[in-house]
């Protein structure tokens, strides 16, 4: 099946593809024109396509186009935005340690580089393989696997810093 694409098997990986895109633009429109960029760029080009595995195929499609649009809007000056949520819209409920230990362990992936988000979100948030991980990023599987530790360990190390800071009491608070 070298360089045909399978429609079925593209519109399975759609799912999949806009979770992918949203993770990188954190914007559910930009996300949404990404992956419509990507499945006409990955139409138009189905003659390079090996048959192998459409889904990581199309992710790094995603991924450079993504790129792509950075490095082009950043050459013109303008400014990416990289989130678009509103920061600190959790309400505290009756788990107030489980949603003080997620705010902690937010803040410490925001503080992550770029790189080791990504490698984090798609194996630990997506469930992906090393090696669809490794042929997405054009790096080997032994790469990913260190990447990975390293970054889990420097979320580790962020949170447990931030458990130590003193946390201000409701006095200091209002």
């Amino acid at each position: 099946m070298h360089g045909k694409i399978d429609t079925v098997e593209l519109t399975a990986c759609l799912p999949c593809l806009h979770r992918f895109a949203f993770s990188l633009t954190r914007n559910p429109d930009q996300a949404a024109d990404l992956v419509q960029d990507t499945v006409e760029r990955a139409l138009k080009k189905a003659a390079l396509f090996d048959g192998a595995n459409l889904r990581a195929w199309l992710m790094t499609i995603c991924r450079r186009i993504f790129l792509n649009d950075v490095l082009r809007n950043k050459s013109r000056g303008n400014t990416v935005e990289i989130e678009d949520a509103p920061s600190e819209s959790v309400s505290v409920s009756a788990q107030q340690e489980t949603q003080v230990h997620f705010k902690d362990v937010s803040r410490a992936f925001e503080l992550l580089t770029a790189s080791d988000k990504h490698v984090i979100s798609l194996i630990a948030l997506k469930g992906m393989a090393y090696s669809e991980v490794a042929e997405i990023m054009n790096r080997p599987v032994g790469t990913i696997r260190s990447r990975l530790s390293r970054a889990r360990a420097k979320l580790v190390a962020s949170v447990e810093m931030g458990a130590k800071a003193p946390r201000p009491t409701m006095l200091q608070a209002a």
